[in-house]
């Protein structure tokens, strides 16, 4: 995508919020500005929906006061052009309402954000916005940039990321921001920091996605040099091919400055299929860029966890865990106690420390996530399933053996893995009748072992 006027829109969002408020119907002593931004979404194949979202400050616009609060009006104009022809597709033209009730909600009003969608066809476009102070017309801002709208491609692609100040879920359909069962409001600056919007929302779409397939989705931040401040990843294994997607990141300990937001999809073996990216700007004037602030890659991984997912997640690392950290983690109450406590206890585990499996904390929430597809039973989620537990901590067996009823038999597998102590096997039989496959018998050390397994196939 292409953004213009980013440092005017960077500037106004570090000390435009902070102007004195204009109380009478004299103009604000500050210049006039609009903040303008869009977004791409694909309708179909050949059809794109262009969200363009604008904000307008009411410190900027000159407001009249009476008994009802303070009232002011921007209007804006909207134009798109078609570049093949020249001809235009939409003509826009609308007001902005002002309306605060007093002082205090005008003190804490930051911005009046509006968003407009057009659908438009494959092909290039001239986009211009205007916008103007009704109660003083000679107080303006515009903008200009080009849009290009391409056919969805047949493989797995991304949308546009679109930056957001706030995002929940929602089913009032009947509300402007209301998107795809959530709330999505825009943030047409792009700034973000700890005197603005402490938390960077993100809205993406993604499409022709392999339902049979787990990705890895990661969001991240990254500076002029390449480096990563921070960054969020998680598996995801998804049910339909084209699906919304959400994230939240804190980005306060990172120096003011512009950086660029990513968003990656991979397999499950780190290799990218799929990449969207945008230039974001970051006001953060307590932290000083001489410092080494930014999180570390496993503190970012766990500090937006809330206590509920820290607790989730252990529980589900019952495979590694032993009976010392389970003890430990018990005793904690706090979120911010849960999040060190895993951030080392995967640091331990990935080092092999203790006696653990090396296993990476991605790759074991992956597998997770993949057992509870195939594994889950009436009673019971994937993971927590015999089958389930040795996935997680094996991986996938290089051999498996599948024996359905056979006269009085009950059905069972038996699972190998060449590359373990030489050769291992694991032997499950659906006692029940309810498809939950119960291990009685592995050549595995430390797993159960039955030399007469066989006799419970009766």
């Amino acid at each position: 995508m292409k953004y213009i006027r980013l440092y005017g829109l960077f500037f106004l969002s570090f000390v435009g919020l902070n102007f004195t408020i204009q109380s009478q119907t004299n103009p604000a002593v500050q210049r006039f500005v609009l903040n303008a931004d869009y977004n791409r979404f694909w309708q179909n194949d050949s059809t794109m929906y262009v969200e363009i979202s604008t904000a307008v400050y009411p410190s900027l616009v000159v407001l009249h006061q009476d008994s009802m609060g303070y009232h002011g009006k921007v209007e804006l104009n909207i134009n798109i052009q078609n570049k093949s022809d020249g001809t235009f597709v939409y003509t826009n033209r609308f007001n902005m309402p002002i309306h605060l009730a007093d002082s205090a909600a005008l003190a804490k009003t930051r911005s009046i954000v509006n968003t407009t969608i057009y659908a438009l066809g494959v092909g290039e476009y001239n986009v211009a916005i205007s916008s103007c102070d009704v109660f003083n017309r000679s107080r303006k801002d515009s903008s200009i940039f080009s849009v290009t709208v391409q056919k969805r491609p047949d493989t797995t692609a991304l949308s546009d990321i679109e930056l957001c100040s706030n995002i929940t879920e929602s089913s009032d359909q009947k509300d402007s921001f209301y998107k795809n069962t959530y709330r999505v409001i825009p943030n047409p600056s792009c700034v973000f920091g700890s005197t603005t919007f402490p938390l960077v929302f993100t809205y993406m779409e993604f499409y022709n996605l392999n339902t049979k397939m787990t990705y890895s989705i990661k969001a991240q931040i990254v500076d002029s040099k390449g480096e990563v401040k921070k960054y969020r990843t998680h598996p995801h294994r998804f049910s339909i091919p084209h699906v919304v997607d959400v994230t939240t990141l804190n980005c306060t300990s990172i120096s003011s400055g512009r950086y660029t937001y990513e968003v990656i999809l991979s397999d499950t073996l780190g290799h990218e299929i799929a990449k969207s990216r945008r230039p974001i700007f970051l006001y953060n004037p307590n932290v000083q860029s001489t410092q080494a602030t930014a999180l570390s890659e496993r503190s970012a991984e766990f500090s937006i966890l809330s206590s509920d997912e820290c607790v989730d997640e252990f529980r589900k690392a019952k495979y590694i865990s032993q009976s010392d950290d389970i003890k430990a983690f018990d005793k904690i109450t706090t979120t911010e106690g849960r999040r060190e406590f895993l951030e080392k206890f995967w640091t331990t585990v990935e080092k092999g420390e203790a006696g653990r499996s090396n296993l990476t904390r991605t790759i074991y929430l992956q597998r997770v996530l993949t057992a509870n597809q195939r594994y889950k039973t009436f009673a019971k989620e994937g993971w927590r399933t015999d089958q389930g537990r040795v996935y997680i901590l094996y991986g996938e067996p290089d051999e498996t053996q599948r024996f359905p009823n056979s006269g009085d038999s009950k059905p069972y597998e038996i699972w190998n893995y060449n590359q373990i102590e030489g050769g291992v096997e694991f032997v499950y039989i659906d006692l029940t009748g309810f498809n939950e496959y119960t291990l009685v018998h592995s050549t595995k050390r430390g797993e159960l072992q039955d030399a007469s397994w066989e006799q419970l196939l009766k």
